[in-house]
């Protein structure tokens, strides 16, 4: 099984509370370009890398918080059933949330904490962030632990994943 699902239930999470309602252009070290878009029921959220568009996800926003509804992949579309909670409306120390939903065949199931507030210095500035720890399991037996940092009224600044670190070292706002 490709960690794929897991990269596309991580990089959505930063999208609650903490994104830019106007949306905008991200650039990481790792060399991952992403563009939020708003739309009437929520964001569209492209991910590229060199030049070539990975993946979109489909977001809801509602007043429970955010919700992913699907991902768009080169093989199609694929909905998570039912779609699932990425943040909920309000982040605060300590705030603990999780769900599972059926994607690509399998069951995936997300649990979330934020664990911290605290500094965090990446080549796009410092800035003071949550640190939330994402668990990540399928019924096949797969499993994905990430520590990100996020930014309110930004988004991910910074993840960590094992021993990989990946930052933001651009961010520029849409056009309006």
């Amino acid at each position: 099984m490709p960690r794929s699902w897991a990269l596309v239930l991580f990089l959505a999470l930063a999208l609650a509370q903490v994104f830019p309602k106007e949306g905008g252009r991200y650039a990481y070290s790792d060399g991952t370009l992403q563009e939020l878009r708003p739309t009437s029921e929520g964001f569209r959220l492209r991910y590229s890398k060199e030049g070539k568009v990975l993946r979109e996800d489909r977001l809801r926003a509602s007043p429970e918080g955010l919700y992913l509804l699907g991902v768009g992949l080169p093989e199609g579309y694929f909905s998570f059933e039912p779609p699932l909670l990425l943040y909920p409306a309000r982040l605060e120390l300590g705030a603990a949330w999780g769900g599972s939903a059926r994607f690509l065949g399998q069951r995936v199931a997300l649990s979330a904490r934020v664990e911290g507030w605290e500094g965090v210095r990446v080549r796009a500035g410092a800035f003071n962030a949550y640190r939330v720890r994402v668990a990540y399991t399928t019924e096949k037996g797969g499993t994905d632990l990430k520590e990100l940092y996020l930014v309110p009224g930004l988004g991910v600044v910074a993840y960590q994943a094992g021993e990989g670190w990946v930052e933001l070292f651009r961010y520029q706002p849409l056009s309006r």
